[in-house]
């Protein structure tokens, strides 16, 4: 454990005084700067695609692109970022992933000290926010047994970070490659009310 603190330490040492989420780097990637920095525009194009049909269950499922890298990374599994659909495919929110597999309690509880470990590391980092802790069904599994908690971090502009375990249905997650585990966020209040409009 002292191991994954410290990683997530480093991650945001150098943003203690920040003023707004775009000056956290998660991997060396903020929001507010071009997709095109780390993927080409086909990748982003063939993933976006790939990805639509995760988001069919809201209002308006294209108002964000979906894209995510594997390769290059130092500290997490992979990372997903949304992207807007402008000519330099601004990053608008980034999902960072420890993978695990949940198949039991011990391992659910194992992600939630994680969870809640790092949540006293962000703690120390953000000022001026309001935490919002709960579990909720994952939307897309329309069974309900899907499962993610989450501890958020809401600031003054509407943006957030958040802390998510997330336990996938064994058989969905299994069908769609999907990873359980921990994930770190950031997101701009634009992506956050695009995917919580359904």
């Amino acid at each position: 454990m002292k191991t994954l603190l410290t990683l997530f330490v480093l991650f945001f040492l150098s943003s203690v005084f920040a003023d707004n989420i775009s000056d956290f780097e998660i991997e060396g990637m903020s929001i507010g700067e071009s997709a095109l920095k780390y993927l080409d525009e086909e990748e982003i194009q063939k993933q976006i695609k790939q990805n639509e049909y995760m988001y069919d269950y809201l209002k308006e499922p294209g108002k964000f692109g979906h894209v995510s890298i594997y390769s290059g990374l130092t500290q997490y599994s992979f990372v997903t970022i949304y992207v807007s659909f402008d000519d330099i495919y601004t990053i608008e929110g980034i999902n960072a992933n420890i993978h695990s597999t949940i198949t039991s309690n011990k391992e659910l509880n194992s992600c939630l000290k994680k969870m809640q470990e790092v949540e006293k590391v962000f703690s120390q980092i953000f000022n001026n926010y309001q935490t919002i802790e709960n579990i909720a069904d994952h939307p897309i599994d329309s069974t309900g047994r899907s499962k993610v908690h989450y501890i958020k971090f809401i600031f003054d502009s509407g943006d957030n970070a958040q802390l998510q375990c997330f336990d996938f249905e064994e058989k969905l997650r299994i069908k769609n490659n999907w990873s359980d585990g921990l994930s770190v966020i950031v997101r701009k209040n634009e992506v956050s009310k695009w995917m919580q409009d359904r």
